[in-house]
C-alpha cells in the first residue's frame, strides 16, 4: 500500500509513495522521437511545487488531468530535474508511466503556490534566468500590439509573431505613482515568466509562449494586501 508523501519530501530513491496534488499549469510538447508529451506543474497542500511529465501512451488511456483539478498519484518515477529552464526550483521531476495510478480527488484546501520575486532582486540580477519567476504589482502602462519576425537558425526568419510591452510597478512605487497621475490602477500577477538578459545587464521579463499567465485582480492574499494600500 502506498504511503502518502509531500512533494518537498520526494527524493531520487522514492518508492511506493503517493502524492495528492493540484495541476497548476499544463502544456504539450513534441519529443525528439516525435512522441507527444504533456508537461505539468503540480502543487501540494504545503505549497510545494514540482514539474511532471505525462507521455502520449499513458495520456491516451488515463483520466484527463485539467488545470485546477486535484489528483492522488501512485507508482510514479522520480528523476532529477535537468531542463535548461525550469518552472520550479524543486531538484526533482515526476515522470508518469504506464503503471502510474491517477485518481481524481476532492479539491485540496486553498494554498498559495506563487513564489513571488522581489523587484529589487530582479533588477540586481539576483533572480536566476534559469528559473521562471512570479511577480505582482500595478499595471500602469501598455504599449501597442507589434508584429515581429522570429529569428531562426543562422539568422533566417522563422515566422511572424506578436508581442506587447507593458510596465509593472511594485508596492514601494505605488504611492508616488498615484500622486503623479489620475490613471486607474490595475493589480495583476505575472505567473511563470522568464528573465532575459542583455549584454551585462537585465533586459526585461518576458513570457513563455503558451505557458506564462497574466492574471488581473486575482483573489490571493498578496493582492488583497496590495489593494488595501491603494489610496482612495
Amino acid at each position: 500500500m502506498a504511503v502518502l508523501s509531500f512533494l518537498g519530501d520526494l527524493h531520487y530513491s522514492t518508492n511506493k509513495l503517493a502524492v495528492r496534488v493540484t495541476v497548476l499549469t499544463k502544456w504539450s510538447t513534441i519529443t525528439a522521437t516525435m512522441f507527444r508529451k504533456t508537461a505539468m506543474v503540480l502543487g501540494d497542500q504545503k505549497g510545494s511545487t514540482i514539474e511532471a511529465t505525462l507521455y502520449e501512451e499513458l495520456d491516451n488511456n488515463a483520466i484527463t488531468m485539467d488545470e485546477g483539478d486535484c489528483f492522488e498519484i501512485q507508482n510514479f518515477k522520480v528523476t532529477h530535474a535537468s531542463g535548461l529552464t525550469r518552472l520550479t526550483k524543486n531538484r526533482f521531476h515526476i515522470k508518469l508511466t504506464s503503471s502510474s495510478l491517477i485518481s481524481r480527488i476532492q479539491p485540496l484546501p486553498y494554498c498559495n503556490y506563487y513564489c513571488f520575486a522581489n523587484f529589487l532582486n530582479v533588477n540586481r540580477g539576483l533572480a536566476h534566468p534559469k528559473y521562471s519567476i512570479d511577480l505582482y504589482g500595478a499595471l500602469v502602462g501598455v504599449g501597442d500590439l507589434e508584429i515581429y519576425a522570429e529569428e531562426g537558425v543562422d539568422g533566417i526568419p522563422y515566422g511572424l509573431n506578436h508581442r506587447m510591452q507593458f510596465t509593472l510597478i511594485n508596492i514601494e512605487l505605488l504611492n508616488h505613482y498615484w500622486n503623479s497621475t489620475v490613471a486607474t490602477v490595475v493589480l495583476c500577477v505575472l505567473n511563470f515568466w522568464r528573465i532575459e538578459w542583455g549584454e551585462g545587464h537585465l533586459n526585461h521579463v518576458s513570457s513563455y509562449e503558451g505557458l506564462s499567465k497574466l492574471l488581473f485582480e486575482p483573489e490571493i492574499p498578496e493582492i488583497q494586501a496590495f489593494r488595501m494600500r491603494i489610496p482612495n
